[in-house]
């Protein structure tokens, strides 16, 4: 379900992405045709006189099928635009009177219409590492592929001093075969590729990476050194390093790959603005990177300062408890007493990230009950839950946001315990600060309705809730029982608690159509039947699920009056699509495709099949003439 690298290139490469779509800077009549074909449509000149009015807007699209996601207005036919701003949202009639002389008309054949699409948890940092080094995919790469991608990365760019890159299938404490390859869980399978420079690779989870033994040695890690706090070498039966690294063990040798990271100007041109590109070609307008370092943050702001950042990003900076060196820690300090300057008009600072345990699988989430085959062995915590507490209250007097990593049911409840205790403390913030806990996949049923009732946000990420190979996995440490009750995403929204949805993209593809689509069914994407992962208890309706994926993560984002919906006063940011998800078979959401993106009146994505009808010339006459572009 995942873009190969090659794809991923082809979809943010070409001059189509950037440089054709920017139709409001064009010339009157070459914007009029330039936006009929972008939004999938051609002109229809409407009998009522222009408007001359002040009041004309700059665009308007008549005659589709406008999903809103406001309440109070579900549906509509037509919307106006003035500047970045919706400013009439209604009839084709009403939106129609609105027409100036220099209006741009845009008829949308009655496609389906809806706000632009937010993705209220995600590492678009971690992706772009990943994606512009070694790539490999966990569900399909084998062993000799695997060889294969590494020894072409280490010919085509032999200047680099590390071999890096992800992911891996799920790493074994015991030495097991990685399923991906069918090869032990140990560095000599990376040796045997690489041996003279250093080689790190991440696990799916993001809590565990295999390294090779140049990279062991580089970082001075031997099988005495002692773990760093939150964190594990993991060593076989004569006590020998086996190259697997969790937790804060594996940052201590991923710190050493970062201090080779090109400049910041380098990274926001040839490897943001590339993810970013692909991003808006799912439909997404706007994301949440929940666990940001300061230098991609920078590079978000040098985007957003040259016009070329083509969506929205709302950041939690990580704490310094993430990071081993002081170098990195004092990084980590400064981004979070400077937040004033690493905020832009498209990038807007949240609060600080902080990650209270690990993942179910390999056992470093932090249960309230004991894993399986344990009597009382419940996790380890990455800091002790008084640090925590410590410094949610220090944010919190700071007007900061806290987002708390959660993979356990016990990580979630210090939180709830936590913010609980610090709503009573006078001159608090906790209700204007929306204080967060990221995942919300396991929870206990006691917990449940405690967002609603301290107003906690929950993000569940990653899409974890169909039955897939990491479930499995899942299941081998905390029993299928648990599993059975991860996400219980129905009950925490029924209970009236503020909810947004994430794919914790690198960790699940960043796709939110199977998002929305397994959200609902609880069932791999496609499947008409067969198991799912508790449905009938957790699943939800395609409503909440793009509530979820809508005005739910504007407000994860603080931005709720802002985004989210399609109404009058807000950015115009929204996507067209290839099928009415409305009316299709819930199974075939995952199909959907975005034909434009459009972000505060702009277009910043374009389908290639209706570039296909700019490029072919045949700019006049009934759009019904190019059949092989309708849907």
């Amino acid at each position: 379900m995942k873009h190969t690298k090659e794809e991923f290139e082809h979809i943010v490469n070409g001059d189509n992405i950037l440089n054709r779509r920017d139709f409001m800077k064009t010339g009157a009549k070459t914007a009029v045709i330039a936006a009929a074909m972008t939004q999938f449509g051609f002109i229809e000149v409407f009998a009522q006189e222009p408007n001359t009015k002040e009041e004309s807007a700059d665009v308007i699209y008549l005659n589709g099928k406008v999903y809103t996601s406001n309440k109070n207005q579900k549906w509509a036919e037509a919307f106006a635009l003035k500047g970045d701003k919706f400013v009439k949202v209604g009839t084709n009639k009403e939106v129609a009177a609105l027409r100036g002389k220099e209006t741009i008309v845009v008829d949308l054949k009655k496609h389906l219409v809806m706000p632009g699409l937010i993705d209220a948890h995600m590492h678009p940092d971690m992706a772009a590492e990943n994606y512009f080094n070694v790539q490999i995919d966990e569900l399909s790469t084998s062993y000799e592929e695997f060889r294969e991608i590494v020894l072409k990365d280490i010919k085509e760019n032999p200047e680099k001093e590390w071999v890096f890159g992800g992911n891996l299938d799920y790493l074994w404490d015991d030495g097991s075969d990685i399923k991906m390859f069918g090869k032990p869980t140990h560095k000599s399978i990376i040796d045997d590729i690489v041996s003279d420079k250093p080689a790190y690779f991440w696990e799916i989870s993001g809590h565990a990476a295999l390294v090779n033994t140049k990279a062991l040695e580089v970082c001075g890690i031997t099988k005495d050194t002692p773990d760093p706090v939150g964190g594990h070498y993991v060593k076989d039966e004569n006590g020998e390093l086996t190259g697997l690294l969790r937790e804060l063990a594996a940052t201590v040798v991923w710190e050493k790959f970062l201090d080779t990271h090109p400049p910041v100007e380098y990274i926001g041109d040839k490897h943001m603005k590339p993810v970013f590109s692909y991003l808006n070609s799912l439909g997404l307008t706007s994301v949440s990177d929940v666990w940001a370092r300061n230098y991609f943050i920078e590079s978000y702001n040098y985007l957003d300062r040259k016009d070329e950042l083509s969506l929205r990003i709302a950041v939690y900076i990580n704490d310094e408890v993430d990071f081993v060196s002081e170098e990195r820690k004092k990084a980590a300090r400064d981004a979070i007493n400077n937040i004033d300057k690493l905020t832009s008009k498209q990038v807007s600072i949240l609060g600080v990230k902080y990650i209270l345990d690990g993942g179910a699988a390999g056992q470093t989430a932090v249960m309230l009950e004991p894993y399986e085959g344990s009597k009382d062995y419940k996790g380890p915590w990455r800091v002790s839950p008084e640090e925590y507490k410590e410094k949610l209250f220090k944010y919190d007097a700071l007007g900061l946001s806290v987002n708390a990593h959660c993979a356990g049911d016990a990580a979630t409840r210090l939180v709830l315990d936590s913010v609980e205790e610090l709503r009573k403390k006078p001159g608090n913030n906790a209700k204007k600060l929306r204080h967060c806990v990221a995942h919300t996949a396991i929870v206990n049923k006691a917990d449940r309705k405690r967002f609603a009732e301290l107003d906690v946000i929950c993000d569940f990420s990653p899409v974890f809730w169909y039955q897939m190979a990491a479930i499995d996995i899942v299941a081998e440490d905390i029993g299928k029982k648990r599993v059975g009750d991860m996400f219980p995403i129905k009950e925490i929204m029924d209970s009236g608690a503020h909810c947004g949805i994430g794919t914790d993209w690198f960790v699940t593809p960043a796709d939110p159509w199977i998002a929305i689509e397994t959200v609902v069914t609880r069932r791999a994407p496609g499947l008409k039947e067969g198991p799912t992962l508790h449905a009938e208890e957790y699943a939800i309706s395609l409503d909440d699920a793009i509530h979820l994926y809508t005005m739910g993560s504007a407000y994860t984002q603080h931005r709720e009056n802002e985004i989210g919906s399609i109404e009058e006063g807000k950015f115009a940011d929204f996507i067209v699509v290839d099928q009415n998800i409305f009316e299709v078979p819930i199974y075939d959401v995952h199909k959907t495709k975005v034909l434009s993106t459009v972000l505060g009146g702009k277009d910043v994505y374009i389908s290639e099949m209706v570039q296909n009808i700019i490029d072919a010339g045949e700019l006049s006459g009934d759009y019904e003439k190019h059949p092989q572009y309708s849907s």
